[in-house]
C-alpha cells in the first residue's frame, strides 16, 4: 500500500505563495493594458498551479490551487477585494476552477513525486554499483571500511564506524544504540525525521564493528533503508572475501612449508650422511691401520676426512641460511662492491674445489646497499652448482642494465626446463632431480634481497636492484 506524499516544505509554500502573488499582480498589469475576458483569468491560476505542482509535489499543488481560488476571487470577482461572491454563476465559475486545479496539482504532483522517487532510486542503485566496484578492488579491511564509508555518506550522512573503542567519540544520542548493535549483533534502525527516537541507526558487520548512519527523511526513507541494508550485506561479504582469503593464503603458506621441509630432511639424509660416512671410515681406519699404513695412504685418508668436513660444512651452512630465510629475517644491509664479493666467492670455490678453473670477467659496477654475505653463498652456491653438474671452466662475469647482474656460466648445457620452471615458483623447496640445498638458497636469497635468479644457456644470472 503506497504511503501519501511526504509534508511540503516550507521553501516550496514560500515559493508558491509568490508564485501566485506575482501571477496576480501580472493579471492585474495585464487587464490595465488590455482587457481580458473572465475566462482567461482561471487558465492563467492554473498554470501557476502546475507549475507549482511539479517543481514540489502534490501538497504544494493543492496548496497553490487553495490560494489562487482566493486570489480569483478577492481580486477578480465582484465585489472586489471581498470574499463575499454575488453572482451565482461567479461561485460555479471559482468552484470549477477550484476542483480542475486540485485534479491539476494532484497529477503534476504524482508526476513530481514519482519522478523524485525514480530519482532516488537510481542514485542509490548507483551507489550500490560503484560500492560493488570499489569493493572488488579493496585488497585490505581497512580499505574495504573506508569504500563503505565514502558511500554510505551518499546515503545518509554522517557515516560512522563503530567499535567499543571508539563509543566515546559518538554523540551522546548514539551511545545507546551502539552499544545495543554491537552486543546483540543486530540492526538498530534510526528514528524517522520528526519523530522522536534515537538520530542514528546502526547495521553489524563483524563482531565488535559496526557502520553508523544518520537519520533518514522524505518518501524514499524506506528505500534508502534497504540500499544502506544493501551497502553493509555488501560490505559484510566484501570482509569475510578478505577473511578467507587470508586464511587460504596462510594454509597455502603451512602446506609449502611442509612441503619444504619434507623436501629438505629428505635432501639432507643424503647430503650429511655421505660425508659423515666418509669422515667416519677414515678416521676408524687412521685409529685401526695408523702403524701399518703407507704415508700416501695417510694422507689421503686425512685429505678425505678435510674435503667430507668442508663439503658437511657447506650443507649445514645452507641449511642454516635456508631456516633464515624461512623465518622472514630482515636483510643486513651494507655498502658494498659486488665485484669484490664475486672475487671472494671465487676464490673460496677455489680452496673448497682443488684443481677447479674459474675465471673472472668483471665489469665495473657501482656499490650497492645489500647484506655482501648473503650474496657470497649466494654466488658460491652457483658455482658449485656449475662444477658439480656442468663442465669447467667456470666463468663469472657481471654487468648492469637496469639491475645489477652477476652471471655464473658453465660448459654444461644448462638448466632441463623442469628446473627453469622451479626457479619461477616462490617457495624454497629444493630443486627437484638434484641433491642439495645449495639452488634452493641462492633462489631464496635473490628473493630475500629483492631480486631474481634467472637461467639462460649455460648459465644462472642473480639480479639485484640498483638501490633499495
Amino acid at each position: 500500500m503506497r504511503g501519501l506524499p511526504p509534508a511540503p516544505g516550507l521553501w516550496g509554500l514560500a515559493v508558491t505563495l509568490a508564485l501566485i502573488g506575482g501571477t496576480s499582480g501580472l493579471a492585474k498589469l495585464a487587464m490595465t493594458l488590455v482587457p481580458l475576458p473572465e475566462a482567461a483569468l482561471p487558465m492563467v491560476f492554473l498554470v501557476a498551479v502546475l507549475l507549482a505542482s511539479v517543481a514540489f509535489g502534490f501538497w504544494t499543488g493543492l496548496f497553490a490551487a487553495v490560494t489562487g481560488f482566493a486570489a480569483l476571487n478577492y481580486l477578480f470577482t465582484e465585489p472586489l477585494y471581498s470574499f463575499h461572491i454575488s453572482r451565482p454563476q461567479d461561485v460555479f465559475a471559482l468552484l470549477v476552477f477550484l476542483l480542475v486545479a486540485g485534479l491539476a496539482g494532484l497529477l503534476a504532483g504524482r508526476l513530481h513525486d514519482r519522478a523524485e522517487a525514480a530519482r532516488a532510486r537510481a542514485e542509490a542503485l548507483g551507489v550500490l554499483s560503484h560500492l560493488s566496484s570499489d569493493l572488488a578492488l579493496a585488497t585490505k579491511p581497512d580499505e574495504v571500511l573506508t569504500v563503505a564509508l565514502h558511500h554510505l555518506e551518499a546515503l545518509a550522512a554522517p557515516a560512522l564506524l563503530v567499535t567499543p573503542q571508539t563509543l566515546g567519540n559518538l554523540p551522546a544520542t548514539a551511545v545507546a544504540a551502539a552499544e545495543r548493535c554491537l552486543r546483540r549483533n543486530q540492526p538498530q534502525p534510526a528514528a524517522a525525521a520528526g519523530w522522536p527516537g534515537e538520530d542514528y541507526g546502526f547495521l553489524p558487520l563483524t563482531e565488535g564493528l559496526a557502520l553508523g548512519h544518520g537519520r533518514l527523511s522524505g518518501r524514499e526513507a524506506p528505500r534508502r533503508a534497504q540500499a544502506i541494508a544493501a551497502l553493509a550485506d555488501q560490505t559484510r561479504a566484501a570482509l569475510q572475501r578478505l577473511d578467507f582469503a587470508d586464511k587460504a593464503h596462510a594454509e597455502r603458506l603451512r602446506a609449502e612449508a611442509f612441503a619444504t621441509r619434507s623436501a629438505v630432511l629428505t635432501s639432507l639424509s643424503h647430503d650429511l650422511r655421505t660425508p659423515l660416512a666418509t669422515i667416519l671410515g677414515a678416521a676408524s681406519a687412521l685409529k685401526e691401520l695408523d702403524a701399518s699404513l703407507p704415508p700416501e695412504a695417510r694422507s689421503d685418508l686425512l685429505t678425505a676426512i678435510e674435503e667430507e668436513a668442508e663439503r658437511l660444512n657447506r650443507h649445514v651452512a645452507n641449511l642454516l641460511q635456508l631456516s633464515r630465510l624461512e623465518l622472514g629475517a630482515a636483510p643486513r644491509r651494507d655498502w658494498v662492491d659486488l665485484n669484490d664479493i664475486a672475487e671472494a666467492a671465487a676464490t673460496r670455490a677455489r680452496r673448497a674445489f682443488a684443481g677447479a678453473q674459474i675465471d673472472l670477467d668483471l665489469g665495473p659496477l657501482p656499490m650497492i646497499r645489500t647484506e655482501g654475505g648473503l650474496v657470497e653463498q649466494a654466488l658460491f652456491n652457483l658455482i658449485d652448482n656449475g662444477l658439480t653438474h656442468g663442465a669447467s671452466p667456470v666463468r663469472i662475469s657481471s654487468g648492469q642494465n637496469g639491475t645489477l647482474w652477476l652471471r655464473v656460466s658453465d660448459g654444461g648445457p644448462g638448466l632441463p626446463p623442469a628446473l627453469r620452471a622451479w626457479l619461477a615458483i616462490p617457495d624454497m623447496r629444493p630443486a627437484p632431480g638434484q641433491r642439495g640445498l645449495g639452488l634452493a638458497v641462492a633462489k631464496g636469497i635473490a628473493k630475500h634481497l629483492g631480486g631474481s635468479l634467472t637461467a639462460e644457456d649455460g648459465s644462472l644470472t642473480l639480479r639485484l636492484p640498483e638501490a633499495i
